[in-house]
């Protein structure tokens, strides 16, 4: 069975190589990202893949004791309430998205980078120390 430490490595790594891919071509991320928000891609990307993984993240490490669980419950809880949020307001979604369309590559970038830093942290040294 998969446990918080587990998916905090593997989370961590995936969002890692994503935001750095994101970070070394960002012309061709914001391209995608104009591409992106004209079609389902773009639903499922944004929404349905937060859903997934806010919600493994809960399942995983649902835990309200002060330990690195909490955290990763916490920043799963985020992940899991923005994917609901794309998902039922897509509207308003695609409107917030089109606005900052030029800002969003860099800026997920930047906090996937956070986000995967501080899970691999939890996941590969915190539990060492």
């Amino acid at each position: 069975m998969m446990d918080y430490l587990v998916f905090a490595r593997w989370f961590g790594l995936v969002s890692l190589f994503l935001s750095l891919g994101i970070l070394f071509n960002i012309e061709d991320a914001r391209h995608m990202a104009r591409n992106m928000v004209k079609s389902e891609t773009g639903y499922i990307i944004g929404g349905v893949l937060p859903v997934i993984f806010g919600s493994l993240s809960i399942l995983f490490a649902n835990s309200f004791e002060e330990s690195w669980a909490l955290l990763i419950t916490l920043m799963g809880g985020a992940v899991l309430s923005v994917g609901v949020f794309r998902v039922i307001f897509v509207k308003q979604w695609k409107v917030l998205i089109a606005r900052y369309i030029e800002e969003i590559p860099f800026l997920f970038s930047l906090f996937g980078l956070m986000f995967g830093v501080i899970l691999l942290y939890i996941g590969f040294v915190a539990t060492k120390i």
